[in-house]
């Protein structure tokens, strides 16, 4: 008797159902924290679309190889042209220009155009600009970032724009000492006397887009010691220009960069 109520007492300590987790108040109900935010303003897929992962490397690697181009000016070239007298750097800055007006401008602008395309394609489907900006997320990281590396990739032609006055400067006394845009230039007869505009124009001289000779080894006329400390004072200042255009590009490639691997 006494060996069946301990059964007894047994089955019922344990024989109870469990509380009914749905009656329970909604205080007392456990948090359930592995609920995911999918507010598609702060959460946005990763870049992982053929687009997207091109575009990145186009545009990251065209910045980047355009800034070193630009530095190369200023580390290498502009140092050994300033120690030449000006009827021999003159010719081969002018050539400079003509080439470095076609290669830099394009890159600056593809990688700009890159960077903005990635941070329209970073904008959820769905969400408006101004909601983004309000927000905290990856979205507004990636918009903003993009857009941040788009700027600083093309703002060397404002740079460009300050540097207008000496470059024209050092065109307008190669074309005063007899001196060409290239060596095929000067083998068809040219013999400067132009402005710098109408140097920069093409006006009287080969077509810039099948002129692929080098530069002019030296202007018709010698240069003298005056024009020479001129040439090189405006050499040297273009160099400290030029440098800015450079660092202002390569930043916009490794932000954009960082923001793509982020």
């Amino acid at each position: 008797m006494t060996k069946w109520r301990i059964s007894n007492k047994r089955q019922h300590k344990y024989s109870y159902p469990p509380p009914n987790i749905t009656s329970l108040k909604p205080s007392d109900q456990p948090s359930t924290e592995t609920q995911q935010d999918t507010n598609p303003v702060t959460h946005i897929p990763t870049m992982s679309t053929p687009f997207t992962k091109t575009t990145l490397i186009l545009s990251a690697c065209t910045s980047l190889l355009g800034a070193g181009g630009i530095l190369s000016l200023t580390l290498f070239d502009i140092p050994i042209l300033a120690s030449q007298p000006a009827s021999q750097s003159l010719p081969s800055t002018r050539w400079l220009f003509s080439r470095g007006s076609h290669v830099f401008p394009t890159a600056a602008l593809l990688s700009g155009g890159g960077f903005l395309s990635l941070a329209y394609a970073s904008i959820p489907k769905g969400a408006g600009l101004l909601e983004i900006l309000r927000t905290s997320g990856d979205a507004r990281f990636k918009v903003l970032g993009y857009v941040a590396a788009s700027l600083l990739s093309m703002s060397i032609g404002p740079v460009t724009g300050y540097m207008i006055p000496t470059n024209f400067r050092l065109i307008e006394l190669n074309e005063r000492k007899g001196g060409a845009r290239s060596a095929g230039s000067a083998a068809v007869g040219d013999e400067g006397g132009r402005s710098a505009e109408e140097s920069v124009d093409g006006k009287g001289q080969v077509s810039q887009w099948r002129d692929v000779s080098g530069p002019q080894g030296e202007t018709r006329e010698g240069s003298t010691p005056a024009e020479d400390g001129e040439v090189r004072a405006l050499l040297e200042a273009f160099g400290r220009m030029n440098a800015v255009r450079g660092v202002l590009l390569g930043l916009g490639g490794v932000v954009g960069l960082a923001v793509g691997l982020a």
